[in-house]
């Protein structure tokens, strides 16, 4: 699975990266080989962190998920939990 990952207003460091990669992990192992690439965006306004995963799988199905939290492992997981629903 590709994945592309941008930052709106924030650097990505690799710890970022590694942070969203495991995340996403789980949903890789759940879609099997369905799920064909991945976009995710990171934005920062104020002290609100949010993250917006549009998965892309076979057959033009769109799966979508968007999370905010005070930190980034709080944004990133809500995100990632509301893809796997």
């Amino acid at each position: 699975m590709r994945l592309a990952l941008t930052g709106r207003h924030v650097d990505v460091t690799p710890a970022l990266r590694q942070l969203v990669t495991r995340r996403l992990a789980k949903l890789e192992r759940l879609l099997n080989d369905h799920a064909l690439s991945t976009q995710v965006v990171l934005d920062v306004e104020k002290r609100n962190f949010k993250t917006e995963i549009t998965v892309h799988a076979r057959g033009d199905n769109f799966i979508t998920g968007k999370g905010s939290g005070t930190t980034w492992t709080q944004s990133v997981s809500a995100a990632a939990e509301k893809v796997m629903q």
